[in-house]
């Protein structure tokens, strides 16, 4: 009957609010329609498409440049021979057209520095990605299964009424036999009424329930519809298993990513302060028209190329000041990396102490609850043979209680628990 709930991701379009949703048919909405999902998702595509060679300047830069500048002028010219020339609304014309190019071939090593920090981001986004969505998971299936919980404890309630009914109905047939008095009809009315309101109150849980539910999941708030009636529980995890997946922890993993974003921002302040080698080429036409002056026409084209070296020499020591604050953002994000891995590891304990805890107690509590329904039988049998007191008849409802409430209650933990180790380890979404 146990057995592991694997989340697979479902593209789901739509739900009938109708028919019945389960759990797998909820996370696939929740991945799919959620808000925060469809944000995370587009952000990681952009951090996806801003990974490129070129974007890091590692490829060359080709443009086409082009120019026509035609002029009216009034001219006047006195040559060296003597010569005047002197003419109004002389009309001139300049034409250049070249296609250059432009090709980093030393940076100091700034260039492999971006495109590896470019990589580092675009995993990052992956990273964040699914860490939102098992965050989305945890929540979807808390909500889900807070539901089905709180529907077993309407169970419970339902039960209890109907036991508070008998009861009263015994006592009243107790009472017409003179063999017991209207305070005990008293207290059975009271209880039933108290059972009652009680039913009450858990409808309004569950509504509010679905209410929560709906809100992940991006559908109308007062939606309600058909769920899981059990909640399925994996009753075999180990530690030793679990240890060995806490390294894909989305979180743990960001934190990482954070590191090398440092260290490579570090490695590209570091480039600046060396020289900056470019390869400078162009094709080239120029085409210049007179009707007047000492040149009619200069017409002039082909290829031309230069090597150029830049080295900064004094900056004010912004660059030595800009690498010594990249050197302690590096140290902080080191730390925080190992904040990070000491604060999952002490949730990770603590959600294993849970998950092994609430295993004990379900299978304590299954038994306690078929002992407490044997009890409430006995008694009731020998209520109405007169062989026990109606407060031996409602210790035994007490306990039956008790014992199924503690019952869903556990059952609940122990999926929050599971849910908690699997969110830890990244298994949620696979």
């Amino acid at each position: 009957m146990h057995k592991r709930l694997l989340i697979v991701f479902l593209l789901c379009s739509t739900a009938s609010f109708a028919q019945n949703i389960t759990l797998q048919d909820a996370v696939g909405i929740a991945l799919t329609k959620n808000l925060q999902i469809q944000i995370a998702r587009n952000e990681a595509e952009i951090a996806h498409k801003q990974n490129s060679a070129g974007a890091a300047g590692m490829l060359p830069n080709v443009s086409l440049n082009a120019s026509d500048n035609p002029s009216l002028t009034n001219l006047k010219q006195e040559l060296a021979n003597g010569t005047v020339i002197a003419r109004d609304n002389v009309f001139s014309n300049s034409v250049n057209a070249n296609v250059a190019l432009g090709y980093t071939l030393f940076d100091g090593m700034k260039m492999f520095a971006t495109k590896k920090r470019l990589k580092e981001i675009e995993a990052m986004g992956a990273n964040k990605l699914k860490s939102q969505m098992q965050n989305m998971v945890s929540n979807v299936i808390q909500k889900y299964s807070y539901i089905v919980a709180q529907k077993a404890s309407l169970v419970v309630v339902e039960q209890l009424l109907d036991i508070s009914k008998q009861r009263y109905d015994l006592v009243q047939i107790r009472v017409t036999a003179g063999l017991a008095n209207n305070t005990d009809v008293y207290l059975a009315q009271l209880d039933m009424d108290t059972r009652k309101q009680n039913l009450i109150n858990q409808q309004v849980l569950i509504k509010n329930g679905y209410a929560d539910l709906n809100t992940f999941l991006n559908l109308p708030a007062d939606s309600v519809y058909g769920i899981d009636t059990l909640l399925v529980t994996n009753t075999t995890l180990q530690k030793t298993q679990l240890n060995t997946a806490f390294h894909t922890n989305p979180e743990l993993l960001i934190a990482e990513n954070n590191v090398e974003i440092a260290l490579q921002s570090q490695k590209e302040l570091q480039g600046v302060r060396l020289p900056l080698v470019r390869l400078n080429a162009a094709y080239g036409y120029a085409l210049t028209q007179s009707q007047a002056g000492f040149t009619l026409l200069n017409q002039n084209y082909g290829p031309n190329a230069g090597i150029s070296l830049g080295l900064p020499l004094y900056t004010g020591n912004v660059n030595a000041n800009n690498v010594a604050v990249a050197k302690l953002q590096y140290k902080n994000a080191s730390l925080s990396r190992e904040q990070t891995h000491l604060n999952l590891s002490s949730t990770f304990e603590q959600a294993w102490q849970k998950y092994s805890n609430a295993l004990i107690q379900v299978t304590n509590d299954e038994a306690s609850v078929k002992t407490a329904k044997l009890y409430l039988d006995l008694m009731q049998q020998r209520y109405k043979g007169g062989q026990s007191t109606v407060l031996d008849y409602r210790e035994a409802q007490r306990s039956y209680e008790e014992t199924n409430y503690r019952l869903v209650s556990n059952r609940y933990n122990l999926k929050l628990a599971e849910t908690d180790l699997l969110r830890l380890t990244g298994q949620l979404v696979k």
